[in-house]
């Protein structure tokens, strides 16, 4: 009787915000300096999210103190999605409460290159009053960050076969060649599902992108991809854009706040 009763509420709650004609949030954090995404991302979300979806952005600056401070972060615990571009911040341990409340009530994440390493300060003290995550990339993303192969080295982006079926993988024209650096994530962990495959001639091929459900019971899509001039290419927006509504949508239904 009482799971009757607890399903009828989740029923009615999804159809409501189904048809109520609100859109599920998006909180983009953006905090990194080397792949411009505080440009290509806002525009990603215009071109590719904007009917479907509201869009929010956090943003730091590249340089200074001030790199450590996220603007707008009263957006976070409205997100359905935080979609996260970050490198090696620390910010304020208020705002990464927020971050950590997200994660830990089970909600979505989508990480970005970066975000392998995104709370993780290397050569900088922590200033006072802000916070590190330093497990944040096994913790969370459910990956084995370890640095990456170096420039000019020719890479091309393959499927693997087991997961060419995936939803995220669908209308993703493969193969592609990325400008950017192989990110070394090898091995995975065991609960990591990988989809998309670096390959660059005389090393191990890398897994680039990849699902995971972490231990709070959020989804979680990364990908290692995300240069500048990834997104020029229709293969990788459709695949952000396919790992968005596989983020936030379950069988169809909108994931509840």
């Amino acid at each position: 009787m009482l799971s009757n009763f607890i399903f009828s509420i989740i029923f009615c709650s999804c159809f409501l915000q189904a048809f109520s004609g609100v859109k599920p949030k998006i909180v983009f954090l953006i905090a990194e300096r080397e792949y411009r995404t505080e440009s290509s991302l806002p525009k990603f979300a215009q071109d590719h999210l904007s009917k479907e979806f509201d869009s929010s952005f956090c943003s730091a600056p590249e340089e200074g103190p001030s790199r450590h401070f996220l603007s707008n972060t009263s957006f976070i615990p409205t997100a359905d999605l935080l979609i996260i571009s970050v490198r090696r911040r620390a910010f304020p341990e208020k705002t990464m409460n927020m971050i950590q409340a997200h994660i830990e009530s089970g909600k979505p994440v989508l990480g970005i290159r970066t975000a392998s390493h995104p709370f993780e300060l290397r050569k900088e003290e922590v200033p006072k009053g802000h916070a590190e995550w330093t497990k944040w990339d096994a913790e969370v993303i459910g990956g084995n960050y370890n640095g990456h192969l170096g420039k000019g080295l020719i890479c091309v982006i393959k499927n693997l076969p087991e997961a060419s079926s995936h939803p995220i993988l669908e209308k993703v024209a493969l193969p592609f060649k990325p400008p950017a650096t192989l990110y070394r994530n090898s091995s995975l962990p065991a609960a990591s599902n990988p989809l998309l495959e670096g390959r660059v001639k005389g090393f191990q091929h890398e897994p680039v992108a990849w699902t995971h459900i972490n231990s709070w019971g959020g989804k979680v899509f990364y990908t290692s991809l995300g240069h500048l001039e990834d997104f020029k290419k229709p293969a990788f927006n459709q695949l952000l854009k396919n790992a968005v509504k596989w983020c936030l949508h379950s069988k169809g239904q909108v994931q509840l706040r």
